[in-house]
């Protein structure tokens, strides 16, 4: 298959499944790009250097998506392509160049902020803990790395503080 009838495009993955989904894609003989970089992570007992995706629940493939679309949906932990409508979106060679050409000279510069994913009103999904799947919405941002969420059910609001990281964007609602 030519390179020229490739194109760039951006699947959505389930949570944490970036760098599982870009191995998969590779044993496929799928062209593939997970920009990643090196950050600090605290945990209450310890800080540890660790890498992490620059987009989260991205992963960029180059392919034919004739031909090629079922066998990136088929991979496990690919969930959709990014698409306008019903049309997967194309993502411009310049771009992912622009992506590579950062992310290699000034990784250090590269901040992700999960906190601005996470603004108030957006729904949530609370991955850890003794609330784990249930879906939340996002009150407002409390102290150091906390959000407030709202569980609703049974005619009660609930309200919880929790820490950022035990939340994800809830991309079905």
């Amino acid at each position: 298959m030519s390179e020229s009838s490739k194109s760039w495009y951006a699947i959505y993955t389930n949570s944490r499944a970036e760098k599982k989904l870009a191995l998969e894609l590779s044993k496929k003989g799928i062209t593939q790009y997970l920009p990643i970089i090196s950050t600090k992570k605290q945990w209450s007992d310890r800080i540890k250097t660790v890498l992490v995706p620059v987009f989260p629940s991205y992963v960029f493939v180059k392919i034919d998506i004739r031909t090629e679309k079922l066998k990136v949906l088929e991979t496990s932990g690919a969930v959709r392509f990014i698409s306008i409508g019903e049309t997967p979106l194309v993502i411009e060679e310049d771009d992912i160049e622009a992506v590579r050409q950062i992310v290699t000279e000034y990784p250090d510069r590269i901040k992700i902020e999960r906190e601005k994913l996470l603004a108030p009103g957006k729904k949530v999904l609370i991955r850890n803990g003794p609330f784990k799947d249930i879906r939340a919405r996002v009150i407002r941002k409390g102290s150091k790395s906390s959000i407030l969420v709202s569980i609703s059910g049974m005619d009660t609001t609930v309200s919880l503080e929790l820490d950022s990281e035990l939340l994800e964007t809830d991309e079905e609602n």
